[in-house]
């Protein structure tokens, strides 16, 4: 049963599980069972479109329930995502604009910008998973990492940055790097592609 959007109560973080762990199709659920966005993702055929995967959470309306779409586009096009999360609007941008490098040519890091006009940072560490921080104060604002009894636990602390945002790079983020691995028994726990370092100057954009 999904509940209403994410509310978290100030200074107590909440862990949310990936039910399967598997980004393009899995369910965001509270240690009670309480489902709060589904992910779904369509498969692409050989001749046909892209796979798109959409991001859920309650509303009224099944309109409304849709967070974002990605579109993973084939042949070397780059994806793109819908969502009027960003800026309350309805926008269509290219994952690369949307989550860009500052720095290392070849860094997993990526930064974007909140609704709240910060700058946040996804970095791949290692021995925990993608760790989310406000870029200008360091404070994390979330992590995404293996659970010893179930499987990936987000743990999202209260910011005043959208939750549907934290979800929709997240999940972004992770199948991204689930495509670079081609050792199955990396998928847990990353080890090898985590950055050993913040990165170099800031050069804005670039590719995703």
């Amino acid at each position: 049963m999904l509940s209403h959007p994410v509310r978290i109560s100030q200074g107590h973080p909440m862990n949310l599980y990936l039910v399967p762990n598997d980004p393009e199709r899995t369910t965001l659920v509270s240690a009670n069972g309480i489902a709060y966005y589904q992910v779904a993702t369509t498969v692409s055929r050989p001749f046909g479109g892209p796979s798109v995967s959409r991001i859920k959470r309650p509303a009224e309306s099944e309109g409304d329930s849709i967070v974002a779409e990605v579109e993973w586009r084939r042949w070397g096009a780059h994806p793109i995502v819908r969502s009027n999360v960003f800026d309350g609007s309805d926008q269509e941008l290219e994952v690369r604009e949307l989550l860009y490098k500052r720095g290392k040519t070849f860094s997993s890091t990526r930064y974007f910008i909140g609704n709240d006009d910060e700058v946040y940072r996804w970095k791949l560490v290692k021995g925990i998973g993608f760790v989310l921080t406000n870029h200008s104060t360091g404070d994390e604002v979330a992590r995404f990492t293996q659970d010893l009894v179930r499987d990936v636990v987000s743990q999202i602390r209260p910011s005043a940055l959208n939750t549907d945002m934290i979800v929709i790079t997240f999940i972004i983020m992770e199948k991204r790097r689930r495509d670079r691995v081609t050792d199955h028994t990396a998928v847990a726990v990353p080890g090898h592609d985590e950055d050993p370092g913040d990165g170099g100057g800031d050069d804005g954009g670039g590719e995703a």
